[in-house]
């Protein structure tokens, strides 16, 4: 019998040739985890090549600011996370991790669980003093990821109708950094 073959993830910086694969992971990510939140006219008008050629664009000039990050096992992109300087501004030197998006056919894995920690991990290489995240309040899933991986919910929120038209309720958590 044959050795048992184990997968390794694998967690790299992003490359402008894994845009549409990044594209894909977040629109199956959002379509399975967003249905009870946002409409599902706008969920299903979503397109990988849309914005395609921008986050080429951004992934050609990574810096502090801009960071996406994928990872996958057996060059299979499963997930990824993007980290960069806050869109709210802050009175200190934070991060805010802008997204991460595990593909749905890996979820509860450990996937994000790994990704959470190179994000953090590459947060505080930055010299960050502080990981700013937003979340849907009603996306206990994601929130109890967060939880475990030391966030603590700043009891600030916020609430949007730009995105999609309709109101999105967030919550922000906050992770001390060293």
């Amino acid at each position: 019998m044959p050795p048992a073959q184990t997968c390794t993830t694998i967690i790299r910086q992003a490359q402008v040739a894994d845009a549409l694969a990044i594209s894909q992971i977040r629109i199956a990510a959002w379509q399975a985890a967003y249905a009870p939140f946002m409409p599902d006219i706008f969920l299903k008008a979503l397109k990988p090549d849309a914005n395609l050629e921008s986050l080429q664009t951004r992934l050609s000039t990574q810096t502090r600011e801009f960071y996406l990050a994928i990872a996958g096992q057996q060059n299979q992109a499963q997930g990824f996370y993007l980290l960069g300087t806050p869109r709210f501004e802050t009175t200190d030197n934070s991060a805010e991790l802008w997204a991460l998006n595990v593909a749905p056919g890996v979820w509860r894995s450990g996937l994000g669980f790994e990704l959470m920690q190179d994000a953090i991990t590459m947060a505080t290489h930055f010299a960050y003093q502080r990981l700013l995240l937003w979340c849907i309040t009603e996306n206990h899933p994601a929130r109890g990821l967060y939880e475990r991986c030391g966030f603590k919910n700043t009891g600030e929120t916020r609430s949007t109708t730009a995105l999609t038209g309709h109101p999105l309720h967030e919550v922000c958590y906050e992770l001390r950094l060293s």
